[in-house]
């Protein structure tokens, strides 16, 4: 099988890669330049310069593939220095791009990246793939805008699009949440906000992957698919395993929910007028207080997705991960 993969060196995209090589799949990557040094040397990876903003590099990258996984993407929320244009750009502009690629291309079949984030905190308890989106920030906002204009061009132009909406996905390599947890545990900060459980969806790399490749497989044109862990961690249990991973043990630190909010509101104003990111804003609080479940039972149904890597197993071989290469 000949896959067309765009975003193959973000987090997720060289574990796809890879996965798709071990099985003897061709990868034709599309990447920015100078970014491919990010992908190993192999006769079954072809790299393709091109932006997915700029429709002009994108012709012809299509041509010959079986499947498109469109990955490429401008996150995560707690990047503050992207304008809500610049997430509109890629994250809306760049999928249409792609897609239309696509269709000129005549691809079997195409799997556009979303997130969970195009929901929102949802008010529904599990969220389902039918939940009204209203997502709660810019990043977002894009996500949803970009299934949204996917969805229109499989209605209007027949386009062989299914959807998958990942949830926060962790694994060696991450560079991002989990990450930023661990070292501040490592530093000795251990805040606890409120007493909520703070439901949160999370997955392993590996099972992102398996159902990404699923929705590839089975997925149905015009269908979303949540792909997620069957149950969502306490916030509080997630700190927990990685400071046991990290081998320390902190006593936490109590903070209201009211003054974590208000603290974080300071530190976000602090800094944007510093024009650099801030560590923490009240949306991120905001999203970590509120229990996020999302059903996973479409995917169950229709991909015979069944995550199997368990949360504590795969933050613990997380921070291994990082502790083994340098990274905290």
């Amino acid at each position: 099988m000949k896959y067309l993969i765009t975003g193959a060196t973000g987090f997720i995209g060289p574990h796809l890669v890879e996965r798709l090589v071990s099985q003897g799949n061709f990868c034709r990557c599309l990447v920015r330049a100078g970014s491919e040094g990010k992908l190993p040397a192999s006769p079954n990876i072809e790299i393709a310069e091109g932006d997915v903003t700029n429709p002009a590099s994108l012709e012809g990258v299509a041509d010959g593939m079986d499947r498109l996984l469109h990955l490429a993407t401008l996150g995560h929320m707690s990047n503050y220095t992207v304008t809500e244009s610049m997430f509109q750009k890629i994250n809306v502009q760049g999928a249409i791009n792609v897609m239309k690629e696509a269709l000129r291309s005549g691809v079997e079949k195409a799997v556009h990246t979303s997130s969970v984030a195009a929901v929102g905190i949802g008010e529904e308890v599990p969220v389902t793939e039918e939940t009204p989106c209203k997502p709660h920030h810019p990043y977002g906002r894009s996500k949803r805008d970009g299934e949204r204009a996917v969805l229109e061009m499989v209605r209007n132009q027949g386009l062989p699009a299914a959807i998958v909406r990942f949830s926060m996905v962790y694994g060696p390599g991450d560079w991002r949440d989990i990450l930023k947890i661990a070292r501040m545990f490592k530093r000795g900060i251990y805040p606890k906000i409120g007493n909520r459980p703070k439901l949160t969806p999370l997955i392993h790399v590996k099972d992102a992957v398996e159902g990404l490749l699923l929705a590839a497989e089975k997925g149905a044109p015009g269908r979303i698919y949540h792909i997620t862990n069957k149950r969502s961690e306490p916030f509080d249990k997630i700190g927990e395993t990685i400071m046991d991973a990290l081998g320390v043990r902190k006593i936490p630190i109590p903070v209201p929910e009211w003054i974590a909010l208000a603290g974080a509101s300071a530190v976000e104003k602090t800094f944007s007028l510093l024009g650099k990111a801030p560590p923490v804003s009240r949306k991120n609080i905001e999203s970590t207080l509120a229990d996020r479940v999302f059903s996973v039972q479409r995917a169950a149904e229709e991909l015979g997705f069944d995550p199997a890597v368990d949360p504590e197993q795969g933050l613990r071989e997380t921070v291994l991960w990082y502790k083994k290469h340098g990274w905290i």
